[in-house]
């Protein structure tokens, strides 16, 4: 009867030291904002969702930003030089260190032929890959011992209005969605050469019928099935869900549900979406694109209930938000979400209800002019 009951008391204090060491680590989080030419890092409080100043970096050009996969470097999109006079500043990317404490050191800056719109780095830690939204390419870009330093392994050239690029999780896919053709692209991806070629099909279709959303935007893998959820930018905005042949590299979709708010005469365009880390909920950002030049619309967060067993989504509300959410994010605990409003130049602070999903706006600061990237990570391992 006392082994039992050891075990058992074992046992429990092994999950009390895990959940100890969970909260630990999501309470030492970091939140990265790119923002009128400058790259600023914020510590988040665990309990309040507020967030402290923690470095300020200039950064003329600031924009996307990706991470690796063990958090110790960061990647960001930026000018590379001032240029010539008269002419624009040429593109490049940028290699940070992460300090234990989530601050950033510059290694590197090196060119690229081509700006892109987003970037990510594949599971191994070795590429990165950007969409390029009006000569329709993605470009795969090599890291030597995590730096970028200019070496271009591959441009691929597709349709216009690539939107975004993201590696499977197995790292042997490239899937670029696309606007304009209203398709997913699907490559191949080998990670011993950070090349890729179509795959056979080589693009999946969106939704085509006039009651649903299209042209997908930007993509996310459920990281536990075998689906993908996509933004559906226009015509009818929204989200679509799709079944994902990881062995194969296919998606078909199976789900598509409209955001437009009902009743609203202007254009709504939808933007970026996130999951919850216990995939209860999934959240779209819906842009009021009406008048880009007014500082305040018809702006939301989507909520979303996730089905555990199949992956399909229930639409739980809109939430009103800063204007022209073009980037968000979402705390790795969980807890709360912040919203980059592209067009008012604030940042918004919400409490996610851990039972519902609703969001409880609950701080606002200002940001410099057109914040278009957000990004939050866990500082990395010491």
């Amino acid at each position: 009867m006392k082994t039992p009951r050891l075990l058992f008391l074992l046992l429990t204090l092994l999950l009390s030291f895990s959940t100890l060491g969970a909260e630990l680590m999501a309470a030492d989080q970091n939140l990265y904002l790119s923002a009128g030419d400058k790259l600023s890092v914020f510590r988040i409080d665990d309990d309040s969702g507020k967030l402290a100043p923690l470095q300020e970096l200039d950064l003329p050009g600031a924009g996307p930003m990706t991470a690796s996969p063990d958090k110790n470097f960061l990647y960001v999109t930026a000018n590379q030089s001032s240029g010539a006079k008269g002419k624009k500043p040429g593109a490049g990317l940028v290699t940070f260190r992460v300090g234990p404490d989530g601050k950033l050191k510059q290694l590197a800056i090196g060119p690229v032929n081509l700006r892109p719109g987003y970037l990510k780095s594949d599971a191994g830690g070795n590429y990165l890959a950007g969409n390029h939204y009006g000569p329709g390419k993605i470009t795969l870009w090599k890291l030597e011992d995590h730096v970028y330093r200019g070496q271009t392994v591959q441009e691929v050239e597709l349709e216009q209005k690539a939107h975004s690029s993201v590696f499977s999780p197995n790292n042997n896919f490239l899937l670029v969605p696309a606007t304009g053709p209203n398709k997913v692209f699907q490559l191949r991806f080998d990670p011993s050469t950070g090349q890729a070629k179509p795959n056979d099909p080589p693009f999946a279709q969106g939704p085509q019928g006039d009651k649903e959303a299209r042209q997908p935007r930007h993509l996310i893998f459920h990281p536990s099935k075998n689906i993908v959820y996509t933004t559906n930018e226009r015509e009818l905005p929204g989200v679509g869900v799709w079944s994902w042949n990881p062995n194969k590299g296919n998606l078909k979709t199976i789900q598509n549900i409209p955001t437009h708010p009902k009743g609203f005469k202007g254009t709504i365009t939808t933007a970026d979406l996130h999951l919850t880390p216990n995939q209860k909920f999934l959240y779209v950002s819906n842009r009021d694109t009406t008048d880009r030049k007014s500082v305040t619309g018809e702006d939301s967060i989507v909520a979303f209930s996730v089905n555990p067993g199949n992956g399909r989504l229930t639409k739980l509300g809109h939430f009103p938000c800063e204007h022209v959410p073009r980037s968000f994010v979402i705390g790795k605990n969980g807890r709360f979400l912040f919203v980059a409003g592209q067009s008012d130049n604030r940042l918004g602070t919400y409490r996610i209800n851990p039972a519902n999903g609703a969001l409880e706006k609950i701080g606002q600061q200002e940001t410099g002019a057109r914040p278009i990237w957000v990004h939050c990570m866990n500082p990395p391992a010491p």
